[in-house]
């Protein structure tokens, strides 16, 4: 991978920080050098989800969904985190938008290849629990559209494991989706 630690689908996701390993003049030089001979230049973000073996784990693992009290539910190797919670969104917009800078970026891949099992939020008091799927929905679509608004030529791709998130709501925000992994 292109980001953090990456060396295979167990570690870095949530460090969506060059790899300066694997490209020790930046993604920036990367995308400039793409963009010099006449390409676009785009990326693979898998931002809701975050590796077990991650920098952003090890100094929040209080921002995944987990339920009190029980071991969390680990999927692929991740957690989800908790979009429910703002400063998760602030986490994420900031790191994106970063990224986005430095390499005038021109195309998103957004994916989301993991149940949310957990369904529960450290931050949401009893009766809010039971809104759980509808305020992290919110706060993916607050997310995408502070994005959208500070980056209106990028084009966001949704594949979610090819069309899991194929819908109306998504599709406002993500235009673009495939409904294969394989194409």
């Amino acid at each position: 991978g292109w980001f953090g630690h990456r060396k295979d689908d167990k570690i870095s996701l949530g460090d969506w920080v060059t790899d300066r390993s694997r490209l020790p003049e930046g993604i920036g030089f990367l995308a400039d050098e793409i963009h010099k001979i006449g390409l676009q230049f785009g990326l693979w973000f898998e931002p809701e989800m975050i590796s077990i073996d991650s920098d952003l784990y090890k100094n929040h693992a209080d921002w995944t969904i987990h339920l009190l009290d029980r071991e969390k539910s680990v999927g692929r190797n991740q957690y989800v985190l908790d979009l429910t919670r703002q400063e998760v969104v602030d986490y994420l917009f900031d790191s994106i938008s970063k990224i986005i800078i430095k390499t005038n970026l021109d195309y998103i891949k957004w994916d989301m290849n993991r149940h949310i099992t957990d369904i529960y939020s450290i931050e949401l008091d009893s009766e809010q629990q039971m809104e759980f799927g509808h305020r992290y929905i919110l706060g993916l679509y607050q997310l995408l559209d502070r994005l959208i608004t500070k980056f209106p030529s990028v084009l966001f791709e949704s594949c979610s494991s090819g069309g899991g998130r194929f819908d109306l709501g998504l599709m406002y925000y993500a235009p673009q989706a495939w409904t294969s992994d394989d194409t």
